[in-house]
């Protein structure tokens, strides 16, 4: 390649002058016809050099250039957006045909703020894990992105391409909440309205992540469900009902959608509330004064005489604190002039 320039360089060099050589020029040979193919092939060269040249200049000042990167150098943007699903037959149809015609459509990365030579992705996710599993380098578009442009253009390549999930959305609008991200920049990246925005945040707040995770995105359940299953999910005891359906066979075999629906019929069974015993006061003489019921974190005395119950209410504090100063756990046993029997 020098040795190309230097000639075309001597050839296109203006003749020295001051000489008495030069005032008088050399007379030369006619150039052999293979000269001057040789000359205009080199200038063709040149000229292409130079257009390229130009092109890749165009293209760093837009930051719009494209380059092919180690897929093992770029790292997932910081801020999810997507929930894995290991059953995900749209990625295998990607993989088929970025491997038979090549990944058509570059992703956006930018170049990562703490480690040189490394890269976060801002979309393509999918494209990266196809390339990376094929072995291939991916085609990039490397831009220079704040956190905040970064997750506006990760959030509007999902809303333009329309692929994440309501859940997959919410908890991506949860997660930029919770790196600081004020309401506009998270409006900017996930586009519902006000209201819908706050419904997705408490949606991702209420249900846990890991239930979230073990679901998967399931792509044909909106809001209205989600929103039920977040309600649901508050009962006590549904976080375990949820898990234990999760870890049912019939949860593994099943799609993400029909996951969500198993652990949402769950959700929705009339709860079993453990039936407490329930035990009579009654006074010496065998007359019932009240009803003592006791669960596991309370417990209810019901008393026949309204009058008795004033008169209780009154010196409660303080019969508490006798309680507290004896340091003796009720026994069961009877009390004075009153006794406690099984109903």
């Amino acid at each position: 390649m020098n040795k190309r320039k230097d000639a075309l360089q001597s050839l296109l060099s203006p003749v020295r002058t001051g000489s008495p050589e030069a005032s008088a020029p050399a007379r030369k040979s006619p150039a052999a016809p293979g000269s001057l193919k040789v000359m205009g092939l080199a200038l063709e060269s040149l000229n292409a050099d130079a257009q390229e040249a130009g092109s890749l200049r165009a293209q760093l000042a837009s930051g719009d250039r494209i380059v092919e990167i180690d897929p093992t150098l770029v790292d997932h943007s910081p801020f999810q957006d997507r929930i894995e699903n290991e059953a995900d037959a749209e990625f295998e149809s990607l993989k088929a045909s970025v491997a038979a015609h090549g990944q058509q459509v570059p992703i956006l990365v930018r170049p990562h703020p703490d480690q040189d030579g490394r890269y976060q992705t801002a979309y393509g996710h999918r494209r990266l894990r196809a390339a990376h599993a094929l072995g291939n380098p991916v085609r990039a578009v490397v831009r220079f992105l704040s956190d905040a442009e970064l997750a506006i253009a990760q959030g509007k390549e999902n809303l333009e391409r329309r692929d994440l999930s309501y859940i997959e959305r919410a908890q991506f609008a949860a997660t930029l909440e919770a790196k600081g991200f004020d309401r506009a920049t998270i409006l900017g990246a996930v586009e519902p309205n006000k209201g819908n925005l706050s419904v997705m945040l408490s949606i991702a707040k209420v249900v846990p992540a890991d239930i979230i995770a073990a679901i998967g995105p399931a792509p044909k359940v909106g809001r209205p469900r989600w929103s039920e299953f977040a309600e649901l999910a508050q009962r006590d005891g549904a976080h375990d009902t949820a898990r234990t359906m999760i870890a049912s066979s019939r949860f593994r075999a099943a799609d993400t959608d029909k996951r969500f629906n198993l652990v949402l019929t769950a959700l929705q069974a009339p709860r079993r509330v453990p039936a407490v015993a329930g035990k009579l006061v009654l006074h010496n003489d065998g007359r019932t004064i009240g009803r003592y019921e006791r669960g596991a974190k309370s417990a209810r005395l019901t008393l026949e005489n309204p009058a008795f119950a004033d008169f209780l209410a009154q010196r409660l504090a303080r019969i508490y604190l006798e309680f507290e100063a004896s340091g003796d756990p009720d026994d069961g046993q009877s009390r004075g002039g009153a006794k406690i029997e099984k109903a």
